[in-house]
């Protein structure tokens, strides 16, 4: 590692002698700069940038501690060094409190000048390296927070609340809402011209619609599910209900706006009423989502208290999501059926002859119920409707989606059985040499197809899944101080103590001696 080392003295010979010690000490390792008075210091200071600075205080015009308040509050991040005679002792210790590192007496000695200058390169580098993490940490946590988000909006819109979960996110998020309102961004696809359209632009659409809205105001963005989207705002505490109101018509406006103008595709948006919490936000969105599927094509922005008096509205109550649902969790498939054909002729006799608010309801309902109860992915469940028009295709279309649902509990209650299967036999064998595909023999599948619904159920591979039960068994041994390292490593289903070693740093952080020492009292 090259460093720059600046000398400021005003003796030549002074600045040489340091040089000289410090080049034959440690030779390679620094680039010299020279300054002969205070003024010029600072100067090279600005240019040169270097890491380090010995510093006379004694010097012709801008003294040395002028020179180091003045290079401090440019460069935080310089090291500086005082070299003073006895006489000036005294300004030694002012020069500490501005963030002088270290000072030297003149006529300075070979080994305590080198002492120095290794303990502040040392401090310098662990600077550098606490500084990386940090950065690293913040990239890691910028990375995160669209996750994050992503899945607080979701749980909001699913009606998927676990207090838990929440909160976490919350604080994640460093969010701090008194209250806020929900709007809902729905795209009406229609003809199939349409929906490939937006589908061509579906990712451009979200990513530069969602950098817009945050630019206006301070929102949380849902991911894009099919054709819609959520918008979670916050407002003030001690704002007026009717402002309230209107401030979000405003938003909603500006939004549609730059749709049509840089998309050219004209979102129905609802806007739910202002609701306090968490809480608040989810009953907003299930007002908002209703507010997007009104039938009129007269009223493009819709606040929910405009239209709630009216009577027919389309749109699916959030008590009869909850009973289907319910059925679909029981495995009462007729149930099932009759319910969720029940909702289906409701939202089909409500929109009159427009299909399209049927199609948007229908769909969002499917997408809800495949997200708590099955895999299927969002997009699958839009695409499969993508073509169709007319409610004689939409009946069929919906009945099929929901026979595949109750198809994929079924299969997926027959994994859930495998699955317990295998982690019985592993909970009994892992400390053995256990395979994965010694485990799909005995629960009768073929390795490939155990993998993968391994970690569909588990959310871990087989490897992980296997390494957590035993580096938790070396952590639970590690607390009997009578057991040796070599013991535990075998005890614990390894047969290599420095492969061991080096798998439970991976997974802890530290080594098993560490692990056994932060237990200790």
């Amino acid at each position: 590692m090259m460093y720059r080392l600046l000398i400021a003295d005003d003796e030549a010979l002074e600045r040489e002698g340091l040089e000289m010690m410090v080049s034959r000490m440690l030779p390679g390792q620094f680039e010299f700069i020279h300054a002969e008075n205070g003024r010029k210091a600072i100067q090279m200071a600005d240019e040169k940038r270097p890491d380090f600075i010995f510093m006379d205080i004694k010097m012709p015009g801008i003294q040395g501690l002028e020179a180091v308040r003045e290079i401090i509050s440019r460069h935080q991040g310089v090291r500086i060094i005082l070299v003073t005679a006895h006489d000036y002792f005294a300004y030694a210790k002012e020069a500490l409190s501005l963030g002088v590192k270290d000072y030297i007496l003149k006529p300075a000695k070979r080994d305590e000048l080198i002492d120095v200058l290794r303990k502040q390169a040392a401090e310098l580098e662990e600077e550098k390296r606490r500084r990386g993490e940090e950065l690293e940490i913040r990239e890691k946590l910028t990375r995160l927070l669209p996750l994050a988000e992503n899945e607080l909006t979701m749980m909001l819109m699913m009606d998927c609340i676990q207090e838990l979960d929440l909160r976490y996110l919350v604080e994640l998020l460093n969010i701090s809402w008194e209250q806020g309102y929900a709007m809902v961004l729905s795209f009406p696809f229609g003809e199939r011209k349409d929906w490939e359209q937006l589908q061509s632009v579906r990712k451009v659409l979200y990513e530069d619609l969602k950098q817009y809205a945050k630019l206006q105001l301070a929102c949380m963005v849902s991911p894009m599910i099919g054709n819609r989207l959520a918008v979670f705002v916050p407002v003030p505490s001690y704002g007026a209900g009717f402002t309230n109101r209107v401030d979000a018509l405003v938003f909603g406006e500006r939004l549609q706006a730059f749709a049509e103008h840089r998309f050219r595709l004209s979102p129905s948006i609802g806007i739910g009423t202002v609701g306090e919490g968490m809480e608040g936000l989810r009953r907003s969105y299930q007002e908002a989502a209703a507010a997007s599927a009104d039938s009129s094509d007269v009223v493009r922005i819709r606040h929910y208290e405009d239209i709630c008096q009216r009577d027919g509205m389309p749109g699916i109550a959030l008590d009869e999501e909850r009973k289907l649902l319910d059925a679909l969790q029981r495995q009462h498939k007729e149930e099932a059926r009759i319910r969720f054909l029940d909702v289906l002729e409701r939202l089909i006799a409500g929109s009159g002859a427009d299909d399209r608010v049927c199609r948007d309801e229908v769909v969002a309902l499917l997408i809800s119920l495949a997200r708590q109860i099955s895999h299927r992915s969002p997009a699958e469940i839009v695409s499969r409707f993508a073509g169709v028009a007319g409610m004689a295709s939409l009946r069929q279309a919906a009945a099929e989606q929901l026979e595949r649902m109750l198809e994929d509990m079924t299969e997926e209650r027959r994994q859930f059985r495998v699955i317990e299967r295998a982690k019985s036999y592993i909970g009994e064998q892992y400390k053995s040499d256990i395979s994965m595909e010694q485990t799909a023999e005995y629960v009768n599948l073929s390795p490939y197809y155990f993998s993968k619904i391994f970690k569909l159920h588990t959310g871990e591979t087989f490897i992980d899944y296997v390494t957590r039960l035993r580096i938790d068994e070396a952590k639970r041994l590690l607390e009997s101080e009578e057991l040796s390292f070599k013991e535990i490593c075998y005890m614990a289903g390894y047969n290599d103590p420095n492969y061991f070693s080096r798998i439970f740093k991976k997974t802890t952080g530290v080594t098993p001696t560490e692990y056994r020492q932060q237990l200790s009292p």
